[in-house]
């Protein structure tokens, strides 16, 4: 068996029972520590809750997911929401997974791992249409939103969770002395809420550290914290993320310099 990341230490930084980045590292070789730099917590409001309800009576022309913690929210209705004509949409696959496998539905339309290619595709709505409910991180921008708005649909956002970063003293000592020390080859960010947590919580990643992201968004948010980007995957998949992890270290002189923090 090929094993292209033999010998090369891993920090991922999300910690995920049966994780499929970290399980697609190890059969490449790695030896993959990971640690969870962030903390996501469900949120409960009289908006959510609301949509909830609306949803379950088939309010909304669709629903669109973000994230399988946004799916999580309305899980418990979005059986009754298919039957009453709400059509569901996800940004990537592993969301459009775990709805099938938690709500029993299948996404009626599945985005390349990113807003703007759910975007690219989703239709125009028709005369009179039902709005489009996006459940999302209290910390999400407003690109989906936005989108979908200049697309003509009458659009309702409502925060169902949120992310913040670990407490620093939860990271084992000695993760963090091996990653400042730079014993790790690379490190894998794979959402922007990371990007922002590690300076504070490990420090600025070594120069011997290659940072790579699931995609771009990721990589933005890591340089605005002047983290050097040595790659970022394809596509939001397990088996791009090894593959960006190789194109990293084997061509070094590929990072990009950091740009300057904002204000």
């Amino acid at each position: 068996m090929s094993a292209p990341l033999n010998g090369r230490r891993i920090l991922l930084t999300r910690a995920k029972p049966d994780d499929a980045i970290a399980r697609a590292l190890r059969l490449a070789g790695a030896q993959v520590d990971a640690l969870a730099l962030t903390v996501s917590t469900p949120l409960e409001s009289a908006q959510l809750d609301e949509a909830r309800g609306r949803l379950a009576d088939g309010g909304y022309a669709w629903v669109v997911f973000s994230s399988w913690r946004a799916a999580r929210a309305v899980v418990s209705v979005l059986s009754r929401a298919r039957s009453l004509g709400t059509r569901i949409a996800a940004v990537g696959e592993a969301t459009a997974r775990w709805i099938s496998d938690h709500a029993g539905v299948n996404a009626d339309m599945t985005g390349a791992g990113s807003a703007a290619a759910l975007l690219e595709c989703f239709p125009a709505p028709a005369s009179g249409a039902r709005p489009v409910l996006i459940p999302r991180s209290a910390a999400a921008p407003d690109t989906l939103p936005a989108g979908l708005s200049s697309l003509g649909w009458s659009v309702e956002a409502v925060d169902a969770y949120t992310t913040t970063a670990a407490d620093a003293a939860d990271i084992p000592d000695n993760i963090a002395g091996n990653f400042r020390a730079g014993h790790y080859d690379a490190a894998v960010l794979t959402a922007s809420s990371q990007a922002r947590a590690l300076p504070p919580l490990l420090g600025m990643p070594p120069p011997s550290t290659r940072v790579v992201t699931i995609g771009a968004p990721t990589a933005a948010t890591a340089r605005r914290q002047g983290i050097a980007v040595a790659a970022q995957a394809s596509s939001p998949t397990p088996d791009a993320i090894v593959r960006a992890l190789i194109d990293a270290l084997d061509h070094p002189a590929q990072t990009d310099a950091p740009e300057e923090r904002d204000s």
